[in-house]
């Protein structure tokens, strides 16, 4: 009888609470291999602190082993103005996950994030080395800066990018469009592996939900991007009384001075308390790079969406709600979606039907992936 694949699986992001895209991503990605039979041991290098109860509702998740490995400080970025490839992933770890990878012979390792990717370098014999992604990170502060936005978090060379890219066997990108890119920057196979939650309009019901709190409502957090997107979206409303919203999230903590003046939910204990707060979500995003995750949740709880193209980059998206050119248009959407009970209709029937296509998607290539990991164990 075959025995199930093993997999040392390692992150600078905790993956539990998933109240950020990240951690629902790497989250997800445990459950979904999980439940295909995978035995999943995670490694947390706790870049962003670790909270005891973080540590048990992981040492819980995780069924094939938990370990959190407390981080060292960055002193400085090794590269002028911009960070080298390793800078945040220090030869100790690199270390304890092989020391951990030799006792556990796993037939696999995945590492989140190209910075970590030093961690594949000290893995020896057949293992499969697998790099997941997220985003691209070579030469992220120029598109950033082409934004207008400071560059934050991980950014480095293109250069720099390819020598991560070229540590794994396999490299996974979050969307089809980044798939293409790294491929142009990586020797390695690279499987597009999006992210969809479970779809919770199929299995929630009952009883009658409370009346919303506002028409609309964006629920995010405090990153540039997100900021940078949400005030536009407020200058575009800034005298329409007649659109109320509502802010959620993390970013809701931020003193923005809105002209609009949302509703503001702040921070939520669950996506769902903002979900049953509003009629139709929107994702204001300009620019942008990965998938965005806001969108996908959005749209796995049943509700109509409204956003922009970039919000649903990497998406199969169809209807023109689905397609904004930018916040005057998305605006001008609203104002369609009050005013017309068809349109209302038909933006809530293609936001589902695109959630069932990603779902349908995402349940292909984690199947392809479950049976490169069952290959390598065999």
């Amino acid at each position: 009888m075959t025995r199930p694949p093993r997999v040392l699986v390692v992150s600078p992001i905790a993956s539990h609470p998933a109240d950020q895209g990240n951690a629902a991503r790497i989250q997800a990605m445990g459950r979904e291999l999980m439940a295909r039979g995978v035995v999943c041991e995670f490694v947390h290098y706790a870049t962003e602190g670790s909270a005891p109860a973080q540590e048990a509702a992981m040492s819980e998740f995780w069924r094939g082993g938990f370990h959190s490995i407390q981080p060292q400080p960055v002193a400085r970025a090794g590269m002028p103005g911009v960070w080298a490839l390793d800078d945040w992933c220090p030869a100790f770890l690199a270390d304890q996950v092989a020391r951990l990878h030799r006792r556990g012979r796993h037939d696999a390792v995945l590492v989140h994030y190209v910075w970590m990717s030093r961690v594949l370098e000290g893995i020896a014999g057949a293992a499969l080395r697998v790099l997941d992604t997220h985003d691209l990170f070579g030469d992220r502060h120029l598109a950033a800066r082409a934004e207008g936005l400071d560059p934050s978090w991980f950014f480095t060379t293109r250069a720099e990018e390819a020598r991560g890219l070229a540590r794994a066997d396999l490299v996974l990108a979050i969307q089809e469009a980044e798939a293409a890119v790294l491929r142009e920057r990586s020797a390695a196979p690279v499987l597009t592996l999006g992210h969809m939650p479970p779809l919770r309009f199929l299995v929630e019901g009952g009883a009658e939900p409370p009346p919303p709190r506002a028409a609309f409502g964006y629920l995010g957090s405090a990153n540039p991007w997100n900021v940078a997107s949400v005030r536009a979206l407020d200058a575009a409303l800034a005298d329409a009384p007649d659109l109320p919203w509502l802010l959620a999230g993390q970013i809701a903590r931020r003193d923005l001075r809105l002209r609009s003046r949302p509703v503001l939910l702040g921070p939520v204990r669950e996506p769902g308390d903002f979900y049953r707060a509003v009629e139709c979500v929107l994702n204001p995003m300009a620019g942008g790079t990965g998938l965005k995750v806001k969108t996908v949740e959005a749209l796995a709880a049943g509700l109509p969406v409204l956003g922009t193209r970039d919000a649903f980059a990497g998406l199969p998206a169809e209807h023109p709600g689905h397609g904004a050119a930018d916040t005057a248009a998305l605006v001008a959407l609203m104002r369609e979606f009050r005013r017309s009970d068809g349109f209302r209709a038909e933006l809530r029937r293609a936001s589902r039907l695109l959630a069932f296509r990603c779902a349908a998607a995402v349940a292909r290539q984690y199947d392809e992936l479950a049976a490169l990991l069952a290959r390598a164990a065999a």
